[in-house]
């Protein structure tokens, strides 16, 4: 009666460990072969001794306004990538954000006129474009641009934000200019063009 109920065991165990598996795939080094050019995007200046990203203050895969975040090298740093003049945020293999340029002129508590925020579709200015200048992300607006420019901000409400301008402006009081630069993507014209679907 024993023998037949640790045969039965030895069987499972050798049909779990025959079960096929992808090492690494779900892991940082799998999205460049999802998806060319994926980066996560480092601010740059804030403090020099400090590695600062984009990112979302929620769980990865929540929607809302973006940050900019301190935390150790890479650990953890949401991915972007920029699609058909589209930014967005890879949160996993079949989930991805929007980032959006919304227009914040109508709440008193920011301090600049746009602020980045990310959705589960397209929302906020319906004719930005994104792109890279080299390492920089850059935002256009029509005619306009932020020239890679962005502003690390507190709202008057205390909470975290960046924020841009498509006209040239001083800081504002409680931000810091930082520019937004993305090292791992590849700056090929086939990096730029839409993904076939």
């Amino acid at each position: 009666m024993m023998l037949p109920l640790v045969l039965m065991g030895l069987v499972s165990l050798s049909l779990v460990h025959a079960i096929p598996t992808w090492q690494s795939f779900g892991t940082r080094g799998s999205i460049d072969s999802l998806v060319t050019g994926a980066s996560s995007l480092v601010a740059g200046g804030l403090d020099y001794d400090t590695t600062y990203y984009l990112t979302t203050p929620w769980p990865r895969g929540s929607t809302g306004n973006m940050t900019i975040s301190s935390m150790p090298r890479q650990y953890n740093a949401p991915l972007f990538y920029v699609n058909n003049g589209q930014l967005f945020q890879y949160t996993n293999e079949t989930y991805i954000l929007h980032v959006n340029v919304l227009n914040s002129t109508l709440d008193a508590n920011d301090p600049l006129p746009y602020k980045l925020a990310v959705g589960r579709g397209r929302a906020g200015l319906p004719d930005v474009t994104w792109k890279w200048k080299g390492l920089l992300l850059q935002v256009d607006h029509g005619q306009k641009t932020n020239h890679a420019l962005y502003f690390k901000c507190m709202s008057r409400l205390g909470r975290g934000g960046v924020y841009l301008s498509f006209d040239p402006i001083a800081s504002p009081e409680g931000c810091r200019p930082v520019t937004l630069h993305g090292f791992n993507m590849a700056h090929d014209k086939d990096a730029q063009q839409p993904l076939s679907t």
